[in-house]
């Protein structure tokens, strides 16, 4: 079965969501990303889907029940575009992120099945960016050069990746701005209540106190 990585950051006040923190503060920017983030790994959990689901954390892992379902690794150091290069070069095929509504099992099946076609699956954001890349083989240098937290990125991305078959699945969107926060709150006031049952014990578990990863292991180490 695929690996599917989780690309998640620890949770603490004033390292995660930053530019929703200026309109919210840090404290409500936590809690907004402890709750997407439990909802990522609510429906990204093993048997969720055909893959096999780990988080790739940076920062220390919460040792709390919704982390303990998955094998825990440790982001390397570098720009986002060498961590994810690291992941794919340990034999994942797919990266996530941890903040994307929308995200779902059969959104990341989707990309894993395409694969069968093509080098690499991008899913493209509303801003810009992309919230998921899957590929057959390690391509790293679709990850060079990149402006990583800019509009640009997935078309420079597409550009990187110009001598390799590129599949575009559906665009969705993260939560990065106020506007975006209010636009899930409105869509969960829309959703029944089973489509966020289990929601508040998530985010207790993901406030767990903080404790030692797994270090990747280094290739030809």
């Amino acid at each position: 079965m695929r690996r599917l990585a989780i690309f998640a950051r620890t949770p603490i006040a004033g390292k995660v969501k930053t530019r929703l923190a200026r309109a919210i503060g840090v404290d409500g920017a936590l809690a907004v990303y402890q709750e997407l983030l439990a909802l990522t790994l609510a429906r990204l959990g093993p048997g969720s889907g055909n893959f096999a689901p780990e988080i790739w954390v940076d920062g220390d892992s919460p040792t709390s029940d919704a982390w303990r379902s998955f094998p825990v690794f440790a982001q390397p150091e570098g720009d986002l575009g060498k961590k994810m290069a690291a992941a794919f070069s340990e034999g994942v095929a797919a990266i996530v992120g941890s903040d994307i509504p929308d995200m779902t099992a059969g959104y990341v099946d989707a990309a894993l099945a395409a694969l069968a076609g093509v080098d690499v699956v991008l899913g493209p954001t509303e801003d810009g960016g992309y919230c998921l890349i899957a590929m057959k083989d390690p391509h790293p240098e679709v990850f060079v050069g990149i402006p990583w937290g800019t509009g640009r990125v997935l078309a420079a991305t597409r550009y990187a990746a110009r001598h390799l078959s590129v599949t575009i699945l559906d665009t969705l969107w993260d939560v990065d701005e106020a506007a975006d926060l209010e636009r899930w709150r409105m869509l969960r006031r829309q959703r029944t209540p089973s489509a966020t049952a289990g929601k508040g014990t998530l985010d207790r578990q993901c406030r767990g106190q903080a404790g030692a990863v797994r270090p990747p292991t280094v290739p030809g180490s």
